[in-house]
């Protein structure tokens, strides 16, 4: 060890520490252990530099006291840096060829102040003797970091670097160095406690600062430098003391600090010790440029003068222990002078239960409006010009006043609000005050611009001392206004009495009227005139009146006045009739009771249909709004006029004394004496307009008429009628309606929608119809007897307020307009055997028709396709040779609707020619059964000729080297005859099968593949396909097999042999095998790297870019790449995936990322697959016209949380976590979309190639479907973006 040590000797070390390392060589490893144990014992901070210089992942010293040039010239690496922090730490990596970086623990290593020659003071130095390559960047040990630009500083190369000014740059021997100081670097200033006395004085006597900050903060701090040059105080700063100053006490929030005598410019920053900073205007430090008193409260900083007479207080401070300041090195303090500070309020109990009873007390009362259940007053006492202590928080709960008092108070308890209030001692003459809602969040009611309630102290006592808060103004409430003179009855009625009185001359709000002792009006203080009606006849009712004052109390009553109605009379016809409901098994009335009763009780009602009396209803319940009454004796569809009139009494007999003896129990006797003496011929009322209706529901469903101009002219003709085609693709759909406000809504889910027989809207493409022959209105909202809803925009309902025939798409309800007539001229010529052309003439256009948007083409009764806007020709293809075909087409206007069909034509195909290439070959590599393959997927030719492809050649680099066979099930599959049927049947009626085209069978739609085993591992490979049709040996086989030839053709008589297509675009691959997925709990270093930004979709092809770093990736240790989303978007940046299953996105095609992925695996770096499932984007709007059909993979709106914001309408379950705002929410609970999800994963990952997995917004759902998710994958290496700003949500 002595000669180790020796042999560095050169670099610094003393000879004494040499030699004791020559002595140290004799003990044992256990004696060095021991004594090295007990030494650290007594050195914690040796201790503590000694375990991060061994955990390091860089062998580090202090530089010894050398000269630059020295230390360019030595071994290692050697970095000075120039800062101004306190204590710079610097993070960093050796950087090794080949070797992934390793960086120190965040802030990094703690720099020692420099001793290098000529670089004292504010420099920083760290020695790194087996170092030749340096990546670092530095920091202040908390949040401020300097970098080199956006990135790292690298210090390549032996020697000494130097960094100053954000430049970092190598000293060279001979090189200037700065001017040697001698002196260590200035340590930051201590501050000290300050004495008891006055701030200004004590400036003065002992020179340097004396700080005062005001403020609520549990323990405030002081971040500061005294000059330029200066080094700052450690964060968060000096702890400040409560202050114990003259007129800066700290029961008002004062604190004080006192800086040394040589601080002559201070730049501070007062904070809490935590995140919050109170800065200066503008976002800057607070400088002081001379010594001197100086204080800091409410955002201003002045000079402290004189010691403040008046004592201030804002809000309580709760008493703190003393901190570790310096102490005082000065003379004795001089004691403060002796204030008397009144204790905390506390309330006196109330006794007074009316407003002028606090009105006439001695006391200060605080009246306080508000919803709050439990308000509380959090004060003190303002004596003087000394301000008492704050109660303790939250305060004082208010009592509720009495109802006498919120009545005596107008608005007391109005708008949801009540009336508290507090009961001050009588020595309490002044008050500041806030008040609270108890916690425990708080809010606070405060004055206006945040600053608390004061009530100024006061002598005043004779008048009472009353204040009212409400709506934020506080006030001191005045006497109540003078009684007013009595009331003049200005005029009489049956029913009603008009009142007037003289207005008080001023301070007045408004009136309150009052009838027999009980308020019936409140009125304006402008009004002195009301009517109060409602009153019954030959009845005397006593008046009185009372002021209310601007502040909202109420004033003495004035002198009682009486007036008597009229006698009684006939009452008025009844209000609102109206039919309610009406259907063959009834009709309902509705009505309401008269508005003039004719001053009597109305007991009874007499019901009129067609002018002879039906029934007689009894008014049981006066208080009702509505009566009604059902006619049950009615036909269905009949026709029928109602009339009713008012009754006191009903007419003599049975019911009558059955009227009077239920009066006499329930009624005072005044009254059923008044009823009474009602003459007969008062006690029937005028009757009213009739009402008409018709027996039948209007809901009623009847039946559609097959042709549209049948349905349209219906309704015009009858003036009734509502009719409304609807097309989804529910399974069922139902109409929840109604016909008019009064009748109500169907029971849900409403009614059934039938099937269309309209050719119009023909029931096979999916219409459905609504069809309610006698409502002359309707409101509508579709559903599907479940939990989906289609309304219109906004989510309201579709409603039309006249008759008429409708269609119900896109989210709007618009009336039809007539169809189209029928095309003419329609012919049709067989260009060979897979095509045929088709020409028409546009039909003449009528009076009210819609424009023609294009033609609808039908090839033996089924739709196969519409024309480019109107252009009157077809083309179809894929057809099969020697084959019957029959044609016709039908006009469709602009709102989708088709008019008849024209004349049909028969067409037959001619000899089969060549099929067109195979469509979209796909080629990559993967292990089967564990050896390594080529995959070739392919789609059959978009024409096949006329014939069958019954197979196909695969090329590989040019050559044959397979030929795949169309097994002959799947030809015979779809090979059924589809013979004519009677010729004289409706057209759409007429074949048994509309298939007839190779582009309808099912295996012509489906995938082929096959895979290449014969492949040499890093070879590159190109692949073609080419379509082979059925030859006659192979046709042979088929007829042998039973299959029947189509529609009458004789195609598998006529084949030819060899009819081969063109080869299609060639499939690069190379054979390279994919990556083993690393799994979770794998004991491996994986550096994963983000591998684009938010810039990255701009390039031409990112993909391609990639590409070309990933041997620079690969050497720098890089072995997992995260990839941007791979999916079709929405956005440009791949986080709105549309079709998951379309990869050409923004970032390059699906070709260049399937070459990207290949090469990455050639390089054993692994893909990162983005899985953005949590929302999805729509490819196209439902029938409600919300952007609610998916596709790759097809979903609707069941697919979408029902509580999704960003695109309403969804009917799944609700989210799981935290909806997303910009698109719409998928349901995880749904197990379909768990399937879709982990077919989704799988595909990316066995087709694809991806090998690990990037979990994206996982807050949006439970995390319990990313277990599941990540399980089914195989458990492979999965992270989680969980974007919440809080790690502790992490854990939960």
């Amino acid at each position: 060890m002595g000669q180790c040590l020796a042999g560095v000797g050169g670099a610094g070390l003393d000879e004494s520490l040499v030699k004791l390392a020559s002595g140290l060589e004799s003990l044992s490893d256990e004696q060095l252990i021991r004594a090295l144990s007990l030494f650290l014992g007594e050195r914690q901070s040796l201790k503590e530099k000694l375990l991060g210089r061994l955990s390091s992942p860089v062998d580090y010293q202090e530089p010894p006291a050398r000269s630059p040039d020295d230390l360019a010239a030595a071994q290692g690496l050697t970095v000075l840096i120039h800062s101004g922090w306190t204590q710079p730490h610097l993070h960093c990596s050796e950087v090794r060829p080949g070797k992934p970086l390793q960086w120190t623990t965040p802030p990094g290593l703690p720099l020692p102040s420099s001793r290098v020659e000529g670089f004292i003071g504010s420099w920083w130095a760290m020695y790194f003797p087996s170092c030749s390559k340096l990546e670092f960047l530095f920091n202040d040990g908390g949040s401020n970091w300097q970098k080199n630009g956006g990135g790292n500083f690298v210090a390549d190369g032996c020697g000494l670097w130097i960094l100053r000014n954000g430049t970092l740059s190598r000293h060279m021997p001979g090189r200037a160095v700065p001017v040697a100081r001698k002196e260590s670097a200035p340590a930051a200033p201590i501050a000290r406690m300050c004495a008891a006395g006055d701030a200004q004085e004590l400036a003065q006597a002992e020179g340097g600062v004396v700080f005062l900050y005001q403020s609520r903060w549990h323990q405030p701090r002081l971040h500061f430098r005294c000059g330029e040059d200066s080094p700052w105080t450690q964060p968060p700063g000096e702890a400040m003391s409560p202050s114990t100053l003259l007129g800066f006490p700290s029961s008002g929030g004062w604190w004080a600090l006192h800086l040394p005598a040589a601080a002559q410019f201070l730049e501070f920053v007062p904070n809490d010790g935590g995140s919050q900073w109170h800065k200066a205007p503008g976002d800057t430090n607070w400088k002081l440029s001379r010594a001197g008193a100086w204080k800091l409260a409410g955002g201003k900083l002045e000079q402290v003068l004189s010691t403040p007479s008046t004592i201030a207080i804002p809000a309580p401070a709760p008493s703190l222990p003393q901190p570790a300041l310096v102490p005082e090195a000065t003379a004795a303090p001089r004691p403060a002078p002796v204030v008397q500070v009144p204790e905390a309020i506390k309330l006196e109990p109330i006794t007074a239960v009316k407003l002028k009873d606090l009105l006439n007390s001695n006391n200060m009362v605080l009246l306080y409006r508000t919803a709050w259940t439990s308000p509380h007053l959090h004060c003190r006492e303002l004596r003087g010009s000394v301000a008492g202590a704050w109660t303790q928080l939250p305060g004082l709960p208010l009592p509720a006043a009495s109802e006498a008092i919120a009545h005596d108070l107008l608005d007391g308890s109005a708008g949801g609000t009540a009336l508290y209030m507090a009961r001050l001692p009588e020595e309490v003459q002044g008050m500041e005050f806030v008040l609270n809602d108890g916690g425990p969040h708080y809010r606070w009611d405060k004055a206006p611009g945040g600053s608390d309630f004061r009530i100024p102290p006061s002598d005043e006592k004779a008048d009472g001392h009353v204040w009212l808060l409400s709506n934020g103004r506080l006030e001191r409430l005045l006497p109540p206004p003078a009684a007013p003179d009595a009331p003049l009855v200005v005029a009489v009625t049956r029913t009603a009495a008009t009142l007037s009185w003289t207005p008080l001359s001023s301070g007045v709000k408004g009136y309150r009227l009052f009838r027999n002792g009980k308020q019936v009006a409140s009125v304006a203080g402008g009004v002195t005139r009301y009517v109060d009606t409602g009153l019954y006849a030959a009845h005397e009712f006593s008046y009185a009146v009372a002021a209310v004052s601007t502040q909202g109390v109420i004033g003495p009553l004035s002198e009682v006045v009486t007036a008597k109605t009229e006698a009684a009379g006939a009452s008025g016809p009844p209000s609102g009739l109206r039919v309610a409901m009406a259907s063959g098994k009834g009709v309902k009335l509705e009505w309401s009771a008269p508005e003039d009763n004719g001053g009597a009780p109305i007991t009874a009602y007499t019901v009129s249909r067609d002018g002879e009396d039906v029934a007689t209803v009894l008014a049981d319940d006066s208080s009702a709004e509505k009566l009604t009454w059902t006619d049950v004796n009615v036909e269905h569809a009949g026709e029928y006029s109602y009339s009713v009139v008012a009754l006191h009494l009903p007419p003599a007999g049975e019911l009558r004394e059955t009227v009077l003896k239920k009066r006499q129990a329930t009624i005072p006797p005044e009254e059923h004496d008044f009823l009474l003496d009602v003459l007969e011929d008062l006690n029937v009322g005028e009757a009213g307009e009739p009402v008409h209706a018709t027996a039948v529901d209007e809901l009623e469903v009847g039946p559609c008429k097959e042709h549209l101009r049948d349905q349209l002219a219906e309704v015009q003709t009858t003036k009734k009628g509502v009719t409304v085609f609807y097309k989804t693709n529910w399974p069922r759909a139902y109409a929840h309606c109604r016909a008019r406000e009064e009748i109500g809504w169907t029971d849900l889910p409403g009614i059934l929608l039938e099937p269309s027989p309209c050719h119009s809207f023909p029931a096979s493409e999916g219409w459905l119809v609504l069809c309610l022959p006698y409502a002359r209105s309707l409101e509508v909202v579709m559903n599907d007897g479940g939990r989906s809803w289609d309304k219109a925009p906004a989510g309201a309902n579709y409603k039309t307020v006249t008759p008429g025939t409708l269609l119900l798409t896109y989210g709007h309800l618009d009336p039809v307009a007539l169809p189209p007539q029928e095309p003419c001229n329609l012919q049709g010529e067989a260009v060979d055997g897979s095509r045929v052309r088709l020409k028409w003439s546009p039909p003449p256009a009528g009076d009210g028709e819609a424009p023609i948007s294009c033609y609808r083409v039908f090839r033996n009764g089924r739709v196969i396709g519409n024309t480019e806007s109107t252009l009157c020709s077809f083309e179809d293809k894929n057809l099969f040779a020697f084959t019957d075909y029959e044609y016709s087409v039908a006009a469709v206007n602009r709102q989708e609707v088709m008019g008849p069909l024209s004349e049909p034509v028969q067409v037959k195909t001619e000899l089969p020619g060549p099929p067109s290439e195979p469509r979209n070959l796909r080629a990559n590599t993967r292990k089967e059964a564990g050896q390594l393959v080529v995959h070739l997927e392919w789609e059959p030719p978009a024409d096949c000729g006329g014939a069958p492809v019954a197979s196909y050649e695969i090329l590989r680099n040019g050559t044959i080297v397979e030929v795949f066979e169309v097994p002959n099930a799947r030809l015979e599959s779809e090979a059924q005859a589809a013979r004519p049927m009677d010729p004289e049947a409706a057209v759409e009626r007429r074949w048994v099968r509309s298939t007839c085209s190779y582009s309808q069978l099912s295996w012509f739609r489906d995938a082929l593949a096959w895979d290449d085993i014969n492949i040499e591992m890093g070879e590159s490979y190109s692949y073609q396909v080419r379509a082979v049709q059925l030859g006659p040996e192979r046709a042979g086989e088929l007829k042998k097999g039973g299959l029947v030839q189509r529609c009458g053709s004789r195609f598998l008589d006529n084949v030819l042999p060899d009819v081969v297509s063109a080869a299609c675009e060639p499939a690069q691959v190379r054979a390279v095998p994919f990556l083993d997925p690393p799994r979770l709990g794998d004991q491996k270093c994986i550096i994963m790297f983000q591998a684009f930004d938010w810039g990255s979709c701009k390039a031409e092809s990112w993909y391609n870019v990639l590409l070309g770093l990933l041997p620079e990736l690969r050497s720098a240790g890089v072995n997992m790449m995260w990839l941007p989303p791979p999916s079709d978007s929405v956005d440009e940046h791949g986080y709105l995936p549309k079709k998951w299953y379309v990869l050409d996105n923004h970032y390059g095609t699906a070709e260049q990322l399937q070459t990207l992925i290949g090469s990455m695996h050639e390089q054993e770096i692994v893909p990162m697959l983005d899985v953005v499932v949590n929302h999805r984007c729509a490819s196209a709007q439902d029938s409600a016209g919300r952007w609610l059909k998916f596709e790759e993979p097809d979903w609707e709106g069941w697919a979408i949380c029902c509580d999704s914001p960003a695109v309403p309408g969804g009917t799944g379950a609700r989210c799981t976590g935290e909806p997303a705002q910009y698109a719409p929410s998928v349901d995880h609970s749904n197990p379909r979309i768990r399937n879709d999800v982990n077919e989704y994963i799988r595909y990316m990952m066995e087709e694809v190639g991806f090998r690990a997995l990037r979990f994206d917004f996982v807050k949006g759902y439970s995390p319990n479907f990313q277990r599941d998710y990540v399980r089914a994958a195989g458990c492979p290496f999965a992270v989680a973006e969980n974007w919440n700003g809080d790690v502790n949500g992490l854990h939960e």
